[in-house]
């Protein structure tokens, strides 16, 4: 090789021809190679030497342009991508109500009304650091006159986050808690207002495992002495743990675990700090088109009352899919008082900072536990239908069975009928565009006589309730870089 080496370096001298050839091959690559190692270091550099390439005649100006483009490429591949996207939430909806959360009577009217959900949401997010918030306006049209100073603007979210790995990161500020199937944590998407937890959250996300534990301490202002925590217009916990975790165990069973404490402040004592705990977890079945699940939990610990908890909740559920239905079939049971025996224990459970409407009806007769139920526990069998008509309609139908778990007595001291109702919530859903649906829904009660004992008005009458609601949700500007 050595040889033939020297023998093309000879030629070079004596045949100027040969000597352009030979240099064109043997030294473009190098000239090349400098050129890409200089265009990384200085633009100013960069472009001289692609100019003096191509007066060379070494290279076109096609090939100059590709490289020049595959550089800038490389180099863009090793800078931090940062985007930031501002997306909507417009949510008008109509509702008509005669018997909404309480039966009607021959004196009550119907009513109707607009609410109105308007959220703005924020997103900068660049490697390991992410921001979003999300301020939103809630009304009822004409709620505010037409030249109202009243400032209506609220923050709804506003959190950080904070990447230790790929997997590892926390999450600090206003946050949705949405864990598990949202029965004991939820955003309640529903309400206008939605809910959502000042706190910290550390998460740990990989294949096979999800792991949570939230952090919350309410205070109402900043304080120099003290940390009495008793506001005047909402009732709120003062302390707040949770740890959700769940695990792939299986590729057809997968199990959750929630484990929460949550503290309040005693009414009479404000350094007396009274914690409820709350237990357990679901396991899960999924092959192809058969769901099945069954869940517990336990509470314990002490209400803000001081009196002691010992109460329990349960639900199995099957859910099987032919062709384009879904059928969901399944029964809460909820633990509640003998209100003929006295006990120590409290063995009403409290769902916590769930969503009631997704499981026990949307006509919201028992939203607030265990007061909605005198105490008594629920029991509440359930059918759901869901029918796929095709991409963009959907046709449901809730139906749902109420009984008292344990005894309540009316005024004169006697044990009501177990049996309180049923409801059917019947409802359409239309997806007009990528950024638009449209949502109806009508539901009715045939309630019993004991209901009047919950509810008051007249069981003989048949409550109703609907809605007419359309969602806007598009994203408006996206920029990356």
């Amino acid at each position: 090789m050595i040889i033939i080496f020297e023998i093309i370096i000879k030629h070079l001298h004596t045949n100027k021809k040969m000597k352009n050839i030979i240099s064109k091959i043997f030294f473009l690559p190098a000239i090349l190679l400098q050129c890409l190692w200089v265009m990384s270091i200085q633009a100013q550099t960069k472009s001289n030497l692609i100019d003096t390439v191509i007066k060379k005649q070494l290279l076109t100006q096609q090939g100059a342009d590709s490289i020049i483009l595959v550089t800038a490429l490389n180099e863009n591949k090793n800078l931090p991508s940062k985007t930031f996207i501002i997306g909507l939430d417009y949510r008008p909806r109509f509702e008509y109500h005669d018997g909404y959360k309480q039966l009607p009577n021959d004196t009550t009217q119907a009513a109707y009304f607009v609410s109105q959900r308007s959220r703005l949401y924020f997103t900068y997010s660049q490697p390991k650091f992410k921001f979003h918030t999300s301020i939103q306006d809630i009304r009822v049209w004409g709620q505010y006159g037409q030249a109202s100073t009243s400032g209506t603007l609220g923050v709804f979210e506003a959190y950080v986050e904070s990447y230790f790995s790929n997997k590892w990161f926390v999450r600090a500020g206003r946050q949705k808690l949405e864990l598990d199937n949202g029965r004991l944590f939820s955003a309640a998407n529903w309400n206008q207002a939605s809910k959502a937890h000042d706190g910290i959250n550390f998460i740990y996300n990989s294949e096979k495992i999800l792991s949570e534990f939230v952090v919350c301490f309410n205070q109402t202002s900043e304080r120099i002495f003290e940390t009495d925590f008793s506001p005047n217009t909402f009732t709120n916990y003062k302390l707040l743990n949770v740890h959700f975790l769940k695990v792939k165990l299986h590729k057809y069973f997968s199990l959750t675990a929630i484990n929460a404490a949550d503290g309040y402040e005693s009414k009479v004592s404000p350094r007396t700090l009274y914690e409820r705990g709350t237990s357990g977890g679901r396991l899960e079945f999924e092959k192809g088109t058969v769901y099945g699940t069954v869940c517990g939990y336990y509470q314990y610990g002490k209400l803000q009352s001081g009196k002691k908890i010992a109460a329990y909740y349960l639900q199995p559920e099957i859910q099987i899919k032919i062709k384009k239905l879904t059928t969901r079939l399944g029964v809460e049971y909820m633990s509640g008082d003998d209100a003929t025996k006295s006990s120590e224990f409290s063995k009403s459970f409290v769902p916590l900072y769930g969503v009631a409407w997704r499981f026990m009806g949307n006509m919201d007769y028992f939203t607030s536990f265990p007061k909605d139920l005198k105490n008594g526990g629920l029991i509440n069998p359930y059918l759901f239908l869901i029918y796929e008509i095709n991409k963009k309609l959907y046709l449901r139908s809730d139906a749902h069975l109420f009984y008292f778990q344990n005894k309540v007595t009316d005024a004169n001291n006697n044990i009501i009928n177990h049996y309180l109702g049923a409801e059917n919530d019947l409802s359409v859903k239309y997806k007009l565009s990528d950024i638009a649906t449209l949502d109806f829904g009508f539901s009715y009660m045939f309630a019993e006589k004991s209901m009047e004992i919950l509810k008051g008005g007249n069981s003989s009458r048949v409550p109703i309730s609907s809605y007419l609601m359309i969602t806007f949700h598009p994203e408006l500007f996206s920029s990356k870089k």
